[in-house]
């Protein structure tokens, strides 16, 4: 995991990107850029070894999960929520989510 941080004019750091590889059934990579004043999501990318049907389903996971909160239970709530229609091979929800919280240690 590595952190890169963004400031403003005053040199407060606001945005903060950060990556993660996690080994869940398969490898999980998540790119993730988010506000440390809100805590929530700016960006996100997720790559691995895994598989997720239908092929949109990933870009849209990633797109809602921009405004989450990362904590825990918002994540996880979000993450079952947008692969509810899916099928996914690799990964759960819960490791996901550890996945996408192991940015920010």
């Amino acid at each position: 995991m590595a952190a890169f941080p963004k400031t403003n004019q005053s040199g407060i750091n606001m945005k903060r990107r950060a990556h993660n590889i996690y080994k869940s059934q398969k490898l999980i990579r998540v790119m993730v850029e988010y506000d440390e004043t809100e805590n929530a999501i700016s960006s996100i990318t997720i790559t691995g070894d895994f598989f997720l049907y239908p092929e949109e389903a990933l870009e849209t996971l990633e797109t809602n999960l921009i405004g989450t909160k990362l904590e825990r239970h918002a994540l996880k709530q979000e993450i079952d929520n947008g692969l509810k229609n899916s099928e996914v091979y690799g990964f759960d929800s819960t490791s996901l989510t550890e996945a996408i919280l192991g940015c920010k240690s």
